[in-house]
């Protein structure tokens, strides 16, 4: 059994999230973040997998995942390993990078992948100890952390690939009612529809572009919400039937398999 992870959701930090995780077993199914989200190894190594692209993850490797990407990191040959996670609400990142022209616009710029960075090692390590130890002005030093972060990614990362603009087509549509409903029964049918294909093939372009299949999309978009609900203080009762799960088991496992945690242990953080 993996020990329990660490959570940090200081109150004067309403924009982020961070965890640690020490001598970890838990995989996670390939699940997406709200938030844009910067982890590091610390010890042991990993498979890093985003979409259908796979690599190895070792100590010091800094990984990137942009919001509604579809990832999973799991240890390699069932080893335990370490990692720290620190999840960053978009818009307030985008509004602090914005704040500099040298950082303007990075946020865009910034594709997912996996950035080997001692600067950024360094800033992440520092920003660590802060929360760890109370820093006197713990805003401020997180958000300076952050900043330096930031950069010293960019300097090392690969730029984005910029291909053609998605159109707003039937599959967006499709995608964005199920996002709306996805507390409710959505059918196939009503997807297809949107879509202007059939049942077999909204579930083929699904996964192509959003890289999962609808129904696999529809628990990911329930567990972002649950854990909005738990972070509010909700019960996991009320966060499970809230967002849709009449049976807690199949709500314990579906959030533990994208959180490492169980629900419980992610509200008492």
């Amino acid at each position: 059994m993996s020990p329990s992870p660490h959570f940090w959701r200081p109150p004067a930090l309403p924009f982020f999230e961070g965890r640690r995780a020490t001598g970890s077993l838990s995989c996670y199914a390939p699940h997406t973040h709200d938030s844009f989200s910067i982890g590091v190894v610390d010890g042991g190594h990993s498979v890093f997998t985003l979409a259908d692209r796979s690599e190895p993850i070792f100590p010091g490797d800094v990984i990137l995942v942009q919001a509604g990407d579809v990832h999973s990191c799991n240890p390699a040959d069932l080893q335990r390993w370490s990692y720290r996670m620190f999840h960053l609400d978009t818009n307030w990142l985008a509004a602090l990078l914005a704040q500099t022209p040298a950082t303007c616009g990075l946020l865009a710029r910034m594709p997912s992948q996996v950035v080997r960075s001692p600067e950024a090692l360094q800033w992440l390590d520092r920003m660590t100890h802060a929360l760890e130890h109370g820093h006197p002005d713990l805003q401020s030093e997180v958000i300076r952390c952050l900043q330096q972060v930031m950069r010293a990614c960019a300097d090392a990362c690969a730029p984005a690939q910029h291909g053609d603009a998605p159109e707003d087509d039937g599959l967006q549509r499709a995608h964005d009612y199920l996002l709306a409903h996805c507390r409710d029964r959505v059918s196939l049918a009503t997807l297809a529809e949107l879509a202007g294909t059939s049942r077999y093939q909204v579930i083929r372009q699904f996964r192509r572009r959003f890289g999962l299949t609808p129904h696999a999309l529809q628990l990911d978009m329930r567990i972002r919400q649950a854990r909005t609900l738990l972070q509010r203080g909700a019960s996991t009762v009320h966060a499970a039937l809230d967002t849709g799960f009449a049976d807690q088991s199949h709500f314990h496992r579906a959030f533990k398999s994208r959180v490492a945690a169980t629900p419980l242990q992610y509200r008492r953080a």
